[in-house]
């Protein structure tokens, strides 16, 4: 497919075909394509910015998102890290995780998904995105999800620096934690010394029907309890929506400043991109549009509207699964047809 133009939910194709975009170019355009609002505050910051990249600073656009997003996460978190991509914040939580336990290991669950690039492939518990790659690093851990006997076992070994998990899972049909096992995990994390970090690049900032999939979970990140909450909490996609690059990684002052609260600790970890200037006005802006629209609100309500609708059509071989617009549908092996005949046929009619 080449030539492809969006306009809100929808994208036209080369040859005129109108398809509603279910995809949301990967989760990143949460306020759709071609937002009129988005496209001309942006435009404008594009004019205003005569220096982009400037590593001697602290701009005040980098305090104001900054404190942006520790406001939504309720003062749960007191520092963020900018970093491009969601597999660089992924990996800096990862790095930021062993260097304040001095720690080696890091456990990942099956079936999930953390990036592409080399260490955050590692992590991706499907096996679908690792194939070819031979060697593998003997410190990447992984369970069956909320199998809590095997995560203990390999937590005794007091080796393990993080556990990362997704609240609601991107790229393996929309699961996610509940209140429970999710609050489990958390305190298991607390008595062996070992950091949890929630990645919510896909999840997080309003797809869920909360700001924070650890919210839509009953996993408060307001609550003041060090125990039913994460020690980072990693987003991404929907910080711009899909205009530039940016991720964020949310930590607590006692892990940033044993990563970089000493003399020369700077270079531990950087990004020549993270931080840039447009970067976070579009973060800026983005977080504005979607208050203003209440759009984390709609996508609770759109969510539940879809669930009735889809029950409302088919019988039990097809089901939703999910919340808010983080969703899937799940397809019985009944009805005799290949996931991909019948993506083709959702593809045709559009």
């Amino acid at each position: 497919m080449t030539g492809a133009r969006g306009d809100g939910c929808y994208v036209e194709t080369a040859d005129g075909r109108v398809l509603l975009d279910c995809l949301a170019g990967f989760g990143t355009a949460n306020l759709g394509h071609a937002h009129a609002a988005l496209l001309a505050r942006f435009a404008d910051a594009l004019q205003r910015t005569s220096i982009n990249v400037f590593p001697f600073e602290c701009a005040e656009s980098q305090l104001a998102l900054a404190n942006k997003l520790l406001t939504l996460s309720g003062q749960r978190f007191q520092k963020v890290f900018f970093a491009t991509t969601g597999a660089e914040a992924v990996e800096s939580a990862v790095k930021f995780a062993m260097t304040s336990t001095g720690r080696t290991d890091v456990v990942a669950f099956r079936d999930s998904f953390h990036g592409l690039s080399m260490f955050s492939s590692f992590m991706t518990g499907n096996p679908f995105w690792t194939e070819g790659l031979r060697w593998r690093p003997g410190n990447v851990h992984h369970v069956d999800a909320q199998n809590f006997a095997a995560l203990e076992d390999v937590l005794a070994s007091r080796k393990i620096a993080a556990v990362v998990f997704e609240p609601v899972a991107g790229s393996s049909a929309a699961q996610h934690w509940t209140a429970h096992t999710a609050s489990r995990l958390a305190a298991l994390c607390r008595e062996t010394g070992t950091k949890l970090i929630a990645d919510e690049v896909y999840c997080g900032l309003g797809r869920t029907g909360t700001w924070f999939g650890i919210d839509t979970i009953g996993m408060d990140a307001r609550a003041p309890e060090a125990s039913v909450a994460p020690d980072m909490l990693v987003v991404s996609k929907g910080l711009t929506g899909g205009l530039v690059p940016l991720s964020a990684v949310l930590m607590n002052d006692g892990d940033f400043d044993a990563v970089f609260g000493a003399p020369g600790k700077a270079k531990v970890q950087g990004s020549t991109f993270g931080g840039n200037r447009l970067a976070m006005q579009c973060g800026l802006i983005v977080l504005d549009l979607v208050e203003r629209g209440r759009l984390v609100e709609n996508a609770a309500a759109m969510g539940a509207l879809i669930g009735e609708r889809i029950a409302a059509r088919f019988d039990s071989r097809v089901t939703l699964h999910g919340t808010g617009l983080a969703l899937s549908l799940r397809l019985d092996v009944r009805l005799g047809r290949s996931m991909t005949d019948v993506w083709l046929d959702l593809i045709d009619g559009g």
